[in-house]
């Protein structure tokens, strides 16, 4: 939302399209869990890239193996700073809490 919010500030049809560009790499992602490269110092985190304009969009994801499902624990633009010490904590905590 706050990616697309951002854009749409300046151009309704970018912004759309911005947002259609994260939901294809999303269901990418679903056919294709292991896609995407290797976070440093972050193993088990993987950095996908959404093509989209000049940058694009980086997706942070995780595979949970307890429910067969991808955990997205961060999308964010290109240009965004992050920290890689702390991408992937959230959706660590989440999959803790699931039942065995």
């Amino acid at each position: 939302m706050r990616l697309y919010d951002f854009l749409a500030q300046f151009d309704l049809t970018v912004a759309d399209n911005g947002n259609n560009a994260i939901i294809a790499a999303l269901a990418y992602l679903e056919a294709h869990p292991q896609s995407g490269s290797p976070v440093e110092d972050r193993p088990n985190v993987r950095m996908s890239v959404v093509a989209f304009g000049a940058s694009g969009y980086l997706i942070f994801h995780k595979r949970c193996e307890k429910t067969d499902t991808n955990l997205v624990a961060r999308i964010i633009h290109k240009r965004e700073w992050y920290d890689p010490q702390t991408v992937g904590l959230a959706e660590e905590m989440v999959e803790e809490s699931l039942p065995n």
